[in-house]
This record gives C-alpha cells, structure tokens and sequence, in this order.
C-alpha cells in the first residue's frame, strides 16, 4: 500500500510504503488513517532526509505496533530494522526479499 497514513504518538504520518498482513481484521482498501501501525513500514529517503528525522519515524512507527521498518536508501541498498535501533542483515517476515533494489 503507497503512501499510507498512520496516526502516532506525534500525528499522522505518511509511510512511503507499507504491507499488512491479510489476517489483519481491518479494511485496508483506502484506509482513512490507520490506528495501528502496518506490519512493515518503508522509507524511502531523499536527500532532504536527515538521520534524525528517520530514527524518530522508526520509533514512532514500532511504537504504533510494526514489526519492521525498513530504509530504502538512494543508492537503492534496503536496512531492515525488527527494533527502533536494532538492524537486521534480512526481513524476518519476508526472508527472501532482495536488500538492494534498482
């Protein structure tokens, strides 16, 4: 799901991407803005990011209840993260997924 909006403890943000599981019990089509956060947030940077800014959305995201969140960054190289400061080398929900994207 692009560009979906979650409600934080610091207002709605825009998760660039996000994936819910199907057993979720909530509609996803076109959701308003969701009260509990997907299971796997993605980021996109851009060059306007700061690292500041992305550690505050990982927190705020694991806070409102994802599993992992993931950084897409510019060069394409993906960081999966299962804790606000806690990097893993793969998703853990989505083992096979590549960690460089083009």
């Amino acid at each position: 799901m692009p560009e979906c909006p979650l409600s934080t403890s610091d207002g709605v943000k825009a998760i660039d991407v996000a994936w819910l599981a199907p057993t979720r019990g909530e509609p996803i089509e076109k959701p308003t803005i969701l009260e509990r956060a997907p299971e796997i947030c993605v980021e996109i940077l851009s060059p306007s990011n700061t690292p500041s800014e992305m550690k505050e959305k990982r927190a705020l995201y694991f806070e409102a209840g994802a599993q992992e969140v993931w950084i897409c960054e510019l060069n394409g190289k993906l960081r999966f993260y299962d804790a606000p400061g806690h990097q893993m080398d793969a998703s853990r929900l989505c083992p096979g997924f590549p960690k460089e994207v083009g």
